[in-house]
This record gives structure tokens, sequence and C-alpha cells, in this order.
């Protein structure tokens, strides 16, 4: 499958099948550790009053606390369906667009949130290319925030959803190996695209010209187990400080559902 019928699936999936913010708030505990330690990760490096964009931001779901914390928020996203919800969102400036060919000027963002894009662009080149975007329109200083669906993650997501048995050998070699899902053809789940290694995405930015590259683990390494249980406040917050013992041990942030590498643009 190439990018450019993967990116028609993309639009397909999230304008009619799928539902970003009920994924982070209400689905289930996994996705209000995702959403809190996101909130947490980016929340304590940026300075007061900064100019976000937020890039494949969906329907605005971190788009809406920045703008509540008195950021300055602009989103973009390639779903004109999202971008529609998320320009209801009060303080945030939301268009099209694509994380591949950003329409704005060099320098114009203090912080940039690159928190789906990644997911999706199967090649590494399309992936740099939008590094290098997120790169080329923040401020010397600025800061960047990138997530990746963790590689080690999903090819275990895949033997729990078989329950061990009748496991596509090929396909699971093939994530294991070169972070592909190797689909043939659209179907009517996740699109995918890459799935990284916690060193891959360091690499990535690092290529990109981000300095000072911190990557992490999100939810941490009981976040496979979270998918199955609500959002319970004490489920919820005894997660995140497992995530938070997890953050400084670095062969535990690939067991984690989602990485994020942080890095600057140098001075």
């Amino acid at each position: 499958m190439d990018q450019a019928e993967r990116d028609r699936w993309i639009h397909d999936y999230y304008a009619r099948r799928f539902d970003e913010t009920d994924r982070l708030v209400t689905r289930s505990a996994n996705g209000q550790v995702e959403f809190q330690r996101v909130q947490q990760l980016v929340s304590t490096r940026l300075v007061p009053s900064s100019r976000v964009l937020d890039i494949g931001g969906a329907t605005g779901v971190h788009a809406r606390w920045l703008a509540e914390a008195g950021h300055t928020v602009t989103l973009i996203d390639p779903v004109a369906e999202q971008v529609a919800a998320a320009r209801a969102v009060p303080g945030v400036d939301a268009l099209v667009g694509d994380a591949r060919d950003l329409p704005f000027a060099d320098g114009s963002f203090d912080a940039v949130l690159m928190l789906g894009p990644l997911y999706h662009l199967q090649e590494r080149d399309d992936r740099l290319r939008a590094w290098q975007e997120a790169h080329r329109v923040l401020v010397p200083g600025g800061i960047v925030f990138a997530a990746a669906i963790s590689r080690a993650a999903a090819a275990l997501k895949m033997v729990f959803a078989r329950s061990f048995r009748d496991l596509p050998a090929d396909a699971l070699v093939a994530l294991l190996e070169r972070g592909s899902d190797e689909k043939p053809a659209p179907t009517d789940g996740f699109p995918g695209g890459h799935h990284h290694l916690a060193a891959e995405l360091a690499e990535e930015a690092t290529d990109a010209g981000f300095t000072d590259v911190t990557t992490v683990g999100v939810e941490g390494p009981a976040g496979l187990g979270l998918e199955m249980l609500a959002p319970e406040g004490s489920v919820v917050s005894a997660a995140i400080t497992i995530a938070e013992a997890a953050h400084v041990a670095p062969p535990a942030a690939d067991l984690s559902p989602h990485l994020m590498s942080i890095g600057t643009k140098a001075s």
C-alpha cells in the first residue's frame, strides 16, 4: 500500500469511524493515563503564553487544555471533519493541512506538538519531512513533543488479540524487524503506518536537527493491560505512578503503547 492510499484510509477512518476525544477521555484507563501524561510532559516544559502548534491535533482534545492554560494554540489536521470540531474549541485556530508541508513561516511557534502524524507515515523520508517542518516553524530554543506507537507494544497487542494462537508469522516479523503493519489494502480498522522503537524515534528527531532529545514511554509498561480497564481514578493514578517510575529506565520505554521524543531547536 502506498502513502496516498493510506492517506485516503486515514481520512475515512477519522472522519467516520473513530472518536479521538472518546479514546483519551472516556474509553479506558489507558486513554486517561495517556491524556494526563501528555499534559504532564508538555505543561512542565512550556513557558507562559507560548505559541503552540498542534500538528495532527484531531478534534482538539489537547488544544483545549493548552488554550485554557493561556497558550495561543493553532491546530492543523488533514481530516476536515476533525478540524470542524476543533474550530468549536474556544481559543483554538484550526485549519486543514499536512504535517509534511506546513503553511506557516519559519520561526512562527514556541512549541510544536506532533502526537499523531508519525503513526501514519510509513516511509522514513515522509516522517523526516514532518520532523523537518516542525523544526522549521519553531523559534530557536523552541521545543517539539512528538509521539509514536511502540513497535514492541504493537507486537504484544497482536499476540494478545489472537490469544497466542494462529499468529501471522510474516506480519509479526515485518512488524518487529521493520515497524511495518504490512496491510495490503485498507480495512475498517486502524490505518497504522509505522511503529517505532524508542531509539529509532530519537534518531529521527536528531536527524531532523533537534538537540537535547529525550525519549520516554508515555503510559508506561502497564499500558496494554489498562486498555481493558475503565478509567477509574485510583487505577489511573497508580498507572501514572508506574509510568513515572519507568520514565528513567530506557529499556522500559519500548513497553509503553506510546513513545514521546522531546527535543529542542538549537538557539
